[in-house]
């Protein structure tokens, strides 16, 4: 069975001066057969880039021939009633890794290990975020062939890679293949793919000072989950990430442009 592709992207690729091409980001889209546009943003708006707003990327959806909608279901935050939330410390094991930065968070404030922050494996089976991915699910029925648009050029830097398209793929990936668009060195487009991504965040996150240093600790990938060491240490660098990207409970202040 020949597998179907959805695709993601992140609107600021298309970025020129101070504006976003909003054409070339519909003629890329249009190139690769994509003939629904999904906004990820749990929030679609951005006092940076206003031409990214739902109300005018509905309208430049119209008038270039790929409807546009926000998804704000498979958005990155959650709300304080879902059950999507743990402590820190109960999502990455090793303690000396705490505080978390601020400059690393989204909510640009530190993190402890007491802290609950949105869980990926929680998010990922909450049935609000579930009932998104069946729409996905409804839409390709329909011969649909979708892109997932959230802000970051860079898919390892945005929930649309480490939130949904996981889902996605865990979910329907004997027939689903996500390939997410980024850009060449020399200014072109390409495609990468999940495992792609997953080999990359494995090099970044065990490049880190903290976590190299954690790496020499004997036996210390017993403690994530996997058949194997490889799975082990996806297991470990996912949920490392988790610390980085998860938001906080009830700290939603100063988060208009974080998508």
């Amino acid at each position: 069975m020949d597998k179907k592709y959805i695709y993601t992207v992140g609107y600021t690729l298309f970025q020129k001066g101070n504006i976003i091409d909003v054409n070339h980001l519909f003629d890329t889209l249009r190139e690769h057969g994509v003939n629904f546009l999904i906004d990820v943003r749990s929030v679609p708006f951005s006092k940076q880039y206003p031409q990214c707003n739902a109300d005018n990327m509905k309208i430049a959806g119209k008038e270039l021939g790929i409807p546009y909608m926000n998804m704000p279901e498979i958005g990155a935050k959650a709300s304080s009633q879902q059950e999507v939330f743990s402590k820190a410390a109960d999502i990455f094991f090793e303690q000396e890794v705490f505080p978390i930065a601020k400059s690393y968070r989204p909510e640009k404030t530190e993190l402890l290990g007491s802290d609950e922050i949105v869980d990926f494996r929680k998010f990922r089976h909450d049935e609000h975020f579930v009932s998104g991915l069946k729409r996905i699910e409804d839409a390709y029925d329909k011969n649909y062939t979708l892109c997932l648009m959230c802000s970051e050029k860079k898919p390892m830097d945005c929930h649309r890679y480490f939130l949904v398209s996981k889902a996605l793929e865990q979910r329907y990936g004997d027939w689903l293949e996500v390939r997410h668009i980024v850009e060449k060195p020399d200014g072109g487009i390409y495609f990468i793919s999940n495992s792609d991504l997953d080999k990359q965040l494995e090099i970044f996150v065990c490049e880190k000072k903290k976590v190299l240093n954690m790496m020499f600790k004997e036996e210390i990938l017993d403690n994530y989950f996997g058949n194997t060491e490889q799975e082990k240490l996806y297991d470990f660098c996912d949920r490392y990430w988790n610390l980085l990207h998860g938001w906080k409970r009830f700290n939603y202040n100063n988060t208009e442009n974080y998508d």
